[in-house]
């Protein structure tokens, strides 16, 4: 699929998964909730009015096992309703997140992680909460204003004509000034750097009470969320006028129609009690129209900054996904690793790689030389400075980003289980294999003590010491299947008596884990 040159909103909707026939199941679904609603009112008004006259109980029984089946399907089809939206856009959250991860990884580190964490967490949830706040309920509004504005130009042609004005008021006129008053551009951006500015206090801490700056970068952070507080309660408050004004329209609505019927009466009380029953319940479905307009422009706002991140991505050729999902050559074995005259964006160093299927090679130098940039270069995460990189023979930095795994220093520990931790590098890996990664970096007996693979790390890193954290990170490393794997300090932060082994069994014989035969690069500045 080629994306234009900036996605629009359809295109971005299309890019997280949203079929149109899904969004129409889930206006129709909203749609006969609220219907059932009205139809329930306007048989009530009937049923209260013709039973005045006090008829024949049995003239009455149908229309009283309708009120009943009514007041029951709705609530039947509100859960229907809610079952089928909320599914439509937690599923397109899960598309566009994956997809913006990829693109995050394309865009070569060039973004900072609270500008990761902004696209992948608030952007996105902004364009997904544009499905169940805004369009389903605009389209509900819709389809309900064409049924009530019929059933009242029905009861009388001034009636219908009479809604048909105050549902332009509420559903166009009402949102429209709602949206210009809230400044949802503002508090987007508030809410954008507070986030931006929190993850920078937490992701460097310690540099900052090392350099004495501790204090005045959580201060700045403390601003940026009194900021983002007082934006979102200035973008919220227009929400109350919008609801005065609308149920203002309404009760002049009533007010009208009660004047039209008491005009245009005929002696028939049911049809009286239709018409004045009709507009309470006509305009439930315009409630939410103010906060949906609201939302809407907050997704045209994130789908602005998000084009700038998927936009610039063309996509992946026929050769290259086949490339990449076989993982291998003609012949069946892992493709040959290539770096020639290679200068990385960081170090002054020039390198000189040629890494058969199989090879190992370890890598020494001092802290700040460059490692860590030559291994994301290697694994396509970076643009080279100069010279070329290769995996087969093609120097496509995707091919690379599918079958080189590059396992840094500050990879994360998730907060669930060892199980689930290991599965981020593969996650069909068998439970067998997950031992056999253990035993060979020396967790075993004690992950054996502790509970087994389902032992929970509530503290995520912190439920583990440096050096325990250091062997869990190159189990997951070996329960990966590419066939290229780049190991950044495997060895840190264990003893050299338990060090010399481990850079012994990734660099010698076959591997344990799910590979036994595969190229391996060790990075390391120790001796």
């Amino acid at each position: 699929m080629t994306l234009p040159t900036r996605p629009t909103m359809p295109t971005m909707l299309h890019l997280a998964g949203v079929r149109r026939r899904d969004l129409v199941l889930s206006i129709l679904a909203g749609a006969v909730t609220l219907l059932s609603a009205l139809s329930l009112t306007v048989l009530s008004g009937w049923l209260i009015t013709r039973a005045w006259e006090m008829p024949p109980v049995l003239d009455l029984s149908v229309a009283i096992t309708a009120v009943r089946a009514l007041g029951i399907s709705r609530a039947v089809f509100r859960y229907l309703d809610r079952l089928v939206s909320h599914r439509l856009a937690l599923d397109a959250l899960a598309t566009l997140r994956s997809r913006l991860f990829s693109s995050l990884v394309r865009d070569g580190h060039t973004r900072t992680r609270g500008d990761g964490l902004v696209a992948l967490v608030a952007d996105a949830e902004r364009i997904t909460d544009l499905i169940v706040r805004s369009l389903v309920p605009r389209g509900v509004a819709v389809v309900l204003s064409v049924a009530a504005v019929l059933a009242a130009g029905w009861l009388h042609p001034l009636a219908g004509l009479t809604l048909a004005v105050a549902y332009l008021v509420t559903g166009l006129l009402i949102p429209r000034l709602a949206v210009r008053a809230a400044r949802t551009a503002r508090r987007s951006e508030a809410d954008d750097e507070w986030a931006v500015e929190l993850d920078r206090v937490l992701d460097h801490r310690v540099e900052f009470e090392a350099a004495g700056l501790g204090e005045a970068r959580t201060a700045q952070a403390a601003d940026a969320s009194t900021r983002s507080s007082r934006a979102r309660v200035a973008a919220e408050r227009p929400l109350a006028p919008a609801a005065a004004a609308e149920a203002w329209t309404t009760g002049v609505t009533v007010v009208v129609l009660l004047a039209i019927g008491a005009l245009s009466y005929t002696g028939d009380p049911t049809w009286l009690g239709m018409l004045i029953m009709l507009p309470l319940a006509a305009f439930e479905a315009h409630g939410p129209l103010a906060a949906a307009a609201i939302h809407a422009d907050e997704a045209a706002a994130a789908e602005r900054r998000l084009s700038a991140l998927l936009s610039p991505h063309a996509p992946e050729t026929t050769e290259t996904t086949a490339a990449v999902d076989g993982g291998t050559s003609a012949s069946g074995e892992p493709e040959a690793l290539h770096a020639a005259d290679l200068r990385c964006a960081w170090g002054d160093r020039t390198w000189n790689l040629d890494l058969a299927p199989g090879a190992r090679q370890v890598i020494r130098g001092p802290s700040g030389c460059g490692k860590t940039t030559l291994l994301l270069t290697l694994a396509g995460l970076l643009e080279p400075a100069a010279g070329v990189v290769t995996l087969g023979g093609s120097p496509d930095p995707e091919l690379r980003r599918r079958m080189v795994r590059v396992h840094t220093e500050d990879e994360w520990i998730f907060a669930t289980t060892v199980r689930e931790n290991l599965r981020v590098a593969n996650p069909d890996v068998t439970e067998e294999v997950m031992w056999e990664a253990l035993e060979a970096v020396g967790l075993r007996p004690w992950l054996e003590a502790a509970g087994g693979l389902d032992l929970e790390l509530a503290d995520g890193a912190g439920s583990l010491s440096s050096g325990q954290r250091r062997r869990l990170l190159l189990a997951r490393a070996l329960c990966s299947e590419t066939p290229v794997l780049l190991l950044d300090e495997p060895t840190a932060h264990i003893t050299a008596a338990d060090a010399g082994p481990l850079l012994e069994m990734l660099t010698g014989g076959p591997l344990p884990g799910q590979r036994a035969e595969r190229t391996v690069v060790v990075v390391t500045h120790e001796d």
